[in-house]
């Protein structure tokens, strides 16, 4: 039995890649793109290069933004209307028009049945076909909790929209990388509007710095990248396509998004 046993794991072993790296997601053409970002940067820290890339294949993108980013009154007065203010501009250089401003309590998210309902009538009258929203695994509370209700509204919700979460201030265990080395530029000059929280703390080279090392996943051309790292949610489960050796922490977020 103990002969049978050490073969049984011998043969497992062999069938794992000894590095199972993300694959490279292949971005659509003229689809409808809706993302949630819990604060005004959120957006273009987790996926602002892929948003950019989307807009130039003529994806027509909305983006919600959950809280009022006003700091939870720790911020001068006055802090929502510039905040706001430097979304504009930031999604401008993005090529995106589109935002939506919920105006939830900063730093204090919680979900009501009237945010679900909002996000609910979101995907009917947008009817996304991809669907992008915060890491529940980040270490932002309001991140966690957004991303926890608008993963429960779009699995009980009726469209077909892929839907993926983006890494803000904690790196996922990706499933799936986007190129965006053509326009990592966009996405540095986009974060760079928000001259606010910028002044707090420099995580536009914390930001960028990730997408270079999110760039060597980009294996055979030989040159530096820019890469943007996400994990595909799976409508009757969490994640899609994610390694063997990860199934513990898939079974934890799994009891983490449940009711």
């Amino acid at each position: 039995m103990k002969k049978f046993i050490n073969r049984w794991r011998q043969a497992r072993i062999a069938r794992l890649s000894p590095c199972p790296l993300p694959k490279v997601l292949a971005l659509p053409e003229n689809g409808r793109v809706l993302v949630f970002a819990p604060h005004q940067d959120d957006e273009t820290i987790g996926c602002g290069g892929t948003l950019a890339l989307l807009r130039q294949r003529g994806c027509e993108i909305k983006v919600v933004f959950v809280t009022d980013g006003g700091g939870a009154g720790s911020l001068p007065e006055g802090t929502v209307a510039v905040r706001k203010k430097e979304a504009i501009a930031a999604l401008a250089v993005l090529g995106i028009g589109d935002i939506v401003f919920f105006d939830e309590p900063d730093g204090h998210f919680r979900n009501t049945p009237e945010f679900e309902r909002k996000i609910m009538a979101m995907l009917d009258q947008f009817q996304p076909d991809w669907l992008f929203m915060p890491s529940v695994l980040d270490y932002h509370r309001d991140h966690v909790a957004a991303g926890q209700a608008i993963c429960a509204c779009w699995r009980s919700w009726q469209g077909t929209a892929r839907a993926f979460f983006y890494e803000i201030w904690s790196p996922l265990p990706a499933t799936w990388i986007v190129d965006i080395s053509s326009a990592a530029e966009l996405k540095r000059s986009a974060l760079s509007r928000y001259e606010l929280p910028l002044a707090h703390c420099d995580y536009l080279s914390a930001s960028m710095g990730l997408a270079a090392y999110r760039g060597l996943y980009l294996a055979g051309n030989g040159q530096s990248g820019f890469a943007e790292a996400f994990v595909e949610a799976e409508k009757d489960g969490i994640w899609r396509g994610m390694p063997e050796r990860l199934l513990t922490l898939r079974t934890y977020v799994e009891k983490l998004l449940k009711p």
